[in-house]
């Protein structure tokens, strides 16, 4: 490497920021040049205007590109090109294909999230999310048969689980609040956007840090007060009641029994102070967070099945809430396991 190269790429070091390869899916060009790193130094391997297709995305892969670097910049203009496709797919989310549709819709979504746990006060991000959300969560309330399809397409996905589960959950929930017939819609809606926004508290703590296998004795602290600041973030934002911020600040009290957050310790349920959860809402928001939290992996433990899922479900509620038990066993029966 020649001294003009040492300083162009330790320049690169100081204008360059990493971002995961899904922030080009559903681009039909690039929006500015992108680099690649190989051999530990920096190649540009997109130049602007690139034509972009699903083979472009492959072979970046396949050359272990997943991560990517884009001038700082630069950054901006992708997150609002980014935007704006989930605001087009959101206003003709009821035209064309629904599986195509939701498929593309869960995805942009997830990746807004992304952005949105970057910036948890931007208003524009957060109310694009909630716009979002609300409209997804008409179209999934009439279209319950397209569920387990657009569950299958989101596992394969493989979005990190901080933003994939708030989704999960939320597909898990509406589908059990319909099938009850107890609730109407504007009600389902309520709850639908409680359980998608409930753990944005979690974004005080830098995702790169849920990859580690421990936290330090900070973050732990700073994670198990998520609920509370996911209020502090929502209040006056979005249009939640009390009852429903009641629902984010108690969603974990399952939870509170092991040390992985998500996931009860089913050793210890004999604490009945914390088993019982006043309120079917509460209890229903925390038993999907439950469920979509085992089958997505982490890096301290692989993701369950669904059907290992509601071997926890069934100690953690059944003796408590039988008929309540009986209907998240009968959704998931009539919807995922109907062909099995």
């Amino acid at each position: 490497m020649t001294a003009f190269d040492a300083l162009k790429q330790n320049s690169l070091s100081f204008k360059l920021l990493p971002i995961s390869i899904r922030e080009l899916f559903y681009l039909g060009e690039t929006p500015c040049d992108i680099f690649g790193m190989s051999d530990g130094l920096f190649k540009l391997i997109l130049r602007k205007h690139s034509f972009i297709n699903g083979q472009v995305l492959k072979d970046l892969i396949a050359n272990n590109h997943s991560t990517i670097f884009v001038l700082q910049d630069h950054r901006k203009a992708l997150i609002e090109l980014q935007q704006n496709n989930l605001r087009t797919v959101t206003r003709s989310l009821s035209i064309g294909d629904p599986i195509e549709k939701g498929r593309k819709q869960i995805s942009l979504l997830t990746l807004n999230m992304s952005y949105l746990y970057s910036d948890p006060t931007n208003d524009d991000t957060l109310n694009l999310q909630y716009q979002s959300v609300k409209n997804l969560c008409a179209f999934l309330y009439e279209r319950p048969e397209i569920h387990e399809r657009l569950y299958k397409e989101f596992i394969k996905q493989k979005h990190h689980f901080i933003f994939a589960q708030p989704l999960l959950a939320s597909l898990f929930l509406i589908g059990i609040l319909k099938q009850s017939h107890v609730y109407s819609f504007k009600e389902v809606e309520s709850l639908f956007i409680t359980s998608y926004f409930k753990d944005i508290g979690m974004s005080v703590i830098p995702v790169e840090k849920y990859d580690q296998t421990s936290l330090s004795d900070e973050d732990s602290a700073l994670l198990s007060s998520h609920p509370t600041t996911s209020i502090h973030i929502l209040q006056g934002r979005i249009k939640l009641s009390p009852a429903h911020l009641a629902v984010i600040e108690n969603h974990h009290l399952f939870s509170l029994l092991s040390n992985d957050l998500h996931i009860p310790d089913t050793t210890k349920l004999d604490d009945r102070s914390v088993k019982m959860i006043s309120g079917f809402e509460t209890m229903i928001v925390s038993i999907t967070d439950v469920i979509a939290a085992m089958i997505t992996p982490r890096p301290y433990r692989s993701a369950t099945s669904l059907f290992d899922s509601l071997d926890l479900v069934k100690a953690l509620i059944s003796e408590d809430y039988p008929t309540e038990f009986r209907l998240i066993v009968t959704y998931f029966k009539s919807v995922f396991f109907k062909n099995k």
